[in-house]
């Protein structure tokens, strides 16, 4: 009798094909095309084909293949309807994905792109951002009749386009497109090394001079761009609510990103200083809207944009409007550096070699990570601190005569200048006058100012105050490190011709940073005390090389 028992049909298929055996394995359909989906592979032998065979039925039954042979574009366009990015971020990502992308990889399904092919991308865009590999260069497109010149994208755009690609394939992962996601496998280009290139002072005050000659708005902006260190966005985004022409202070709250106007990069508000000069520029440049205004039959409102094209100052300008026109300005000048940017290093740098505190120009330029808690917990110190800085560097920098309504101011008690030790004799915290003196706080390092009655010198018309400065400004940590090594200098602890210890080694033993330590060394080698070469130990110098630079 014959066997009547069915037999369970085979899953799968393996059959010939060229050299070796096509392997498929039916997997479903396909939730968006209604498709049949199935499973290839290669083997070359029978037992291969078998084996190969149980792996794709493991990998259907343990649902790790692809539900769905979507394309790559249609998963990018999923991942950009859910990603999380601001206005700005968004278009900066569709527009690779435009450009770049899908142009490559749009009909491509995205379970056969591969770490290789991201790889190539990645080298042919950085060669040619057409993808020309060279054959094209110089020669002339017969469909718009250019010349082709190769042209890289910008390793940073590259990198860019990995990122894109990073979270896109990983959500790919989470909704069952892909089962590996190959761009964690592929390496995009190396960061580019941080190379700041501001300006020079003397490229900065032609280009200021050159500013206030042909439009005094638009040298008022370039001002308070190196004046500030704003981000172009906020200085595009500043209005005349956020300035306390009183109390000196300027609030940085929000960023212009060309369609509306959101927070700053940060995503936190920040206070900065500023000085009499960079008042008596924006009074003067708040006195030309008002005029504007009141030539319409209008007044100018209290929230209105300190920079704006328009005459009641309503719309604000565009940030790329006025890095073009930076770029326009600077190529004729003939300058090194044609960014905007540039500004913004140009104010940091100067900053910081003037002697201003690094976490305070952290504070005002809004690096979100540069001394955070120390500007949380010491903000009494680093305003005054900030103060000192903006003071020093708002007096380097041209300003037309005309504009100058209000100078820096000294102050007089009973026809005697009131000073601090500090320079400061305008600026101050509190001023308490009595019968027989005063008392002032100030306002830079907040030293104690007490006036008295001096009767030593005789009849004067009216009464006379002395100001004496008690106590004594302390000293900063490097100013402390510096009169140190000076006194084992001087006692011969460290003896002429003796190599002094290393920076970190200074740094160690006396419990401060490194930082600390090299502008000690900076100031005992700018009053000729050591000698520093490239790849030796500083030393200290001889008694006469020291008799030589005091004459």
């Amino acid at each position: 009798m014959a066997n009547t028992r069915s037999r369970r049909r085979q899953r799968g298929s393996i059959r010939p094909h060229g050299d070796g055996f096509q392997v498929r394995v039916y997997a479903g359909r396909d939730p968006l095309t209604k498709k049949d989906l199935y499973l290839h592979g290669q083997a070359g032998d029978p037992e291969a084909a078998e084996k190969l065979r149980t792996k794709l039925l493991h990998e259907v039954d343990e649902q790790r293949h692809p539900k769905s042979q979507v394309a790559l574009s249609f998963l990018l366009d999923r991942w950009l309807g859910v990603a999380e990015l601001d206005e700005s971020s968004y278009e900066r990502a569709e527009g690779l994905i435009r450009n770049y992308l899908k142009p490559t990889f749009g009909d491509l399904k995205a379970s056969k792109l591969t770490a290789e092919m991201l790889e190539l991308l990645y080298a042919r865009l950085r060669r040619c951002r057409e993808q020309c590999d060279g054959r094209r260069n110089g020669k002339t497109d017969p469909k718009t009749k250019k010349k082709h010149v190769c042209k890289h994208l910008a390793p940073n755009s590259v990198r860019k386009i990995h990122f894109i690609l990073l979270p896109a394939l990983d959500r790919g992962m989470r909704w069952g497109y892909v089962t590996t996601n190959v761009a964690a496998l592929a390496d995009p280009p190396s960061q580019p090394k941080p190379n700041p290139d501001p300006p020079t002072p003397e490229e900065a005050a032609l280009v200021l001079n050159t500013a206030w000659q042909r439009d005094l708005d638009w040298g008022t902006f370039l001002f308070m761009t190196m004046v500030t260190g704003s981000r172009r966005g906020e200085m595009c985004a500043l209005r005349w609510s956020d300035i306390n022409f009183d109390r000196l202070e300027l609030f940085v709250k929000h960023s212009n990103n060309r369609r509306r106007i959101k927070d700053t990069k940060t995503h936190q508000r920040r206070k900065q200083s500023i000085d009499v000069i960079t008042r008596s520029v924006l009074l003067a440049h708040r006195t030309r809207a008002e005029e504007r205004c009141r030539a319409l039959g209008g007044e100018l409102a209290r929230d209105a944009f300190v920079f704006s094209q328009e005459a009641d100052s309503t719309i604000p300008l565009l940030p790329p409007s006025v890095s073009q026109r930076y770029r326009r300005l600077a190529e004729k000048l003939a300058i090194h550096t044609h960014r905007l940017k540039d500004l913004r290093s140009y104010n940091v740098t100067e900053l910081l070699g003037g002697g201003a505190d690094v976490r305070t120009v952290a504070g005002r330029v809004g690096h979100g990570n540069g001394g955070a808690t120390t500007l949380k917990y010491y903000a009494a110190f680093l305003a005054t601190a900030d103060r000192q800085a903006v003071t020093m560097f708002a007096k380097q920098l041209p300003v037309p005569e005309a504009l100058l309504t209000e100078r820096p101011v000294t102050t007089t008690i009973n026809e005697l200048r009131l000073a601090c030790e500090c320079g400061n004799e305008s600026l101050w915290a509190m001023v308490v006058v009595t019968d027989d003196g005063a008392e002032a706080l100030c306002g830079q390092c907040e030293a104690t100012v007490v006036a008295r009655l001096d009767t030593s010198l005789g009849h004067l018309p009216g009464r006379v105050i002395k100001a004496d400065a008690v106590p004594a400004r302390k000293l900063a940590p490097w100013e402390e490190l510096t009169e140190e090594l000076k006194e084992a200098i001087a006692d011969g602890t460290l003896p002429p011709g003796e190599e002094i210890p290393t920076v970190a080694d200074i740094a160690q033993a006396h419990g401060v940073s490194v930082a600390t330590a090299h502008r000690a060394f900076a100031q005992l080698k700018k009053d000729g005390l050591i000698e520093v070469s490239r790849g030796r130990r500083a030393i200290v110098c001889s008694r006469q090389e020291e008799a030589v630079d005091a004459a």
